[in-house]
């Protein structure tokens, strides 16, 4: 299968954001109705924060593994396989969705404490996949996926 192009990787990112938008939402507010949290700082925010870090990673992982798309993955034509080309398992979409957690917080969290110029060190893994042979980003080159065009029905 062909590798996804940038065009179609940016297209699929901002659409699985307006689905994660939702999903996010949905979640944060059985949260706080559950919990009474109202946004008070403290370890109160920490864990609410590491409730959504754990919801959107199950999200992506779910979405990643076993042969599994997202509906902006079907949208865009594209599948997330390993280097042979085969479906992902669960222990390498939990890897690479660890990776990007790393890339994107490190770099906000620099640019929180430091200088807003840190944010700069973000795009770097996505970047990377305009010089990679196979179109692959940082975070696909370290956890050995690639994102694939693949116009075939779900499995």
């Amino acid at each position: 299968m062909p590798d996804a192009g940038l065009w179609r990787r940016f297209m699929g990112a901002v659409y699985e954001s307006v689905i994660l938008v939702g999903v996010v939402i949905f979640f944060a507010y059985g949260y706080s109705a559950l919990g009474q949290y109202r946004g008070e700082a403290g370890l109160a925010r920490s864990v609410f924060q590491g409730f959504l870090l754990l919801v959107i990673s199950a999200y992506f992982i779910g979405f990643w593994s076993k042969g599994r798309r997202s509906l902006p993955m079907k949208t865009v034509a594209v599948r997330l396989v390993d280097s042979q080309g085969r479906p992902l398992t669960l222990a390498r979409a939990a890897l690479r969705c660890g990776l990007i957690w790393i890339l994107v917080l490190v770099p906000a969290a620099l640019a929180f404490s430091l200088h807003p110029a840190w944010l700069l060190l973000w795009a770097l893994s996505f970047a990377w996949a305009a010089f990679s042979p196979q179109r692959q980003t940082l975070h696909d080159q370290l956890s050995g996926t690639r994102l694939v065009i693949d116009h075939s029905a779900a499995p």
